[in-house]
């Protein structure tokens, strides 16, 4: 069983000998896609407005008159955030999958997606589809669906040759048994998650890569512990087969 408390402290420490700091890392991340999701959300805001006033005249009509933007440029907004969210969600595990593993990560890793992009696209929107499907008979097996396919991504990050189907059965697999281990984990977080909402976000600069490493950390371990997944070099030394990473040249 993972310990926790340890893993955490494995985070820290990871973080702390990156070297390309990995909160200038979280800031690009951050910032671009606070940038794009608050540009979908004023582009797509006047029909959000509409939509309510099907339902609550009164209540819409308390709300600020938002610019109406033609349809097709709404769905285009829409679409490119959510591609750069993949892109990025896929750069982002790329970075921290390659600095657990000891590798310098230049900060243009985060566009390492874009080589799997067909791939991503694809896992990210089948993903959704078992999620809702498991959502619709209740909210908890959809709950349980988001924890089952956790490590998807990372498997696919890891060796983008892979089906995404494998990348999704290898993590129904690594995930069996650790679900609860995982849900823990999250609640461990819940203080600083709070403290991040009272800064509108900022404190996230810090925390996600936090987080994101000890997620990192249970991937790692839940692998080694089953033998489920793309195992790497022993030290993370030049013999790391990290697909991803390896054509930004071995470690000085």
């Amino acid at each position: 069983m993972p310990d926790r408390i340890q893993i955490k402290e494995e985070a820290k420490q990871v973080l702390r000998g990156a070297r390309v700091n990995p909160y200038l890392v979280s800031l690009i991340v951050v910032g671009v896609l606070g940038l794009l999701g608050g540009l979908d959300s004023y582009v797509g805001a006047s029909q959000t407005v509409d939509q309510m006033a099907g339902y609550d005249p009164d209540l819409a009509a308390m709300l600020p008159n938002f610019p109406e933007f033609p349809v097709l440029l709404v769905a285009f907004v829409a679409a490119v955030n959510w591609l750069a969210q993949a892109i990025l969600s896929a750069g982002w595990s790329i970075y921290h999958l390659g600095v657990r593993r000891g590798k310098e990560m230049p900060f243009s890793c985060l566009l390492d997606g874009f080589g799997f992009l067909g791939k991503l696209i694809l896992l990210n929107i089948v993903m959704s589809i078992f999620v809702f499907l498991w959502s619709l008979l209740f909210y908890i097996p959809g709950l349980i669906a988001q924890y089952r396919y956790r490590f998807a991504v990372y498997n696919l990050c890891e060796n983008p040759d892979i089906g995404i189907m494998e990348a999704i059965s290898m993590s129904k697999a690594q995930t069996a048994g650790f679900k609860w281990t995982l849900f823990v984990l999250d609640l461990s977080f819940i203080g600083w998650i709070l403290l991040s909402g009272l800064t509108l976000g900022i404190l996230d600069i810090w925390l996600a890569p936090y987080r994101e490493q000890a997620n990192v950390g249970y991937f790692q371990e839940i692998k080694r512990v089953k033998g489920i997944g793309f195992q790497s070099g022993p030290d993370g030394g030049d013999d790391d087969p990290f697909r991803p990473i390896d054509p930004f040249g071995p470690n000085e």
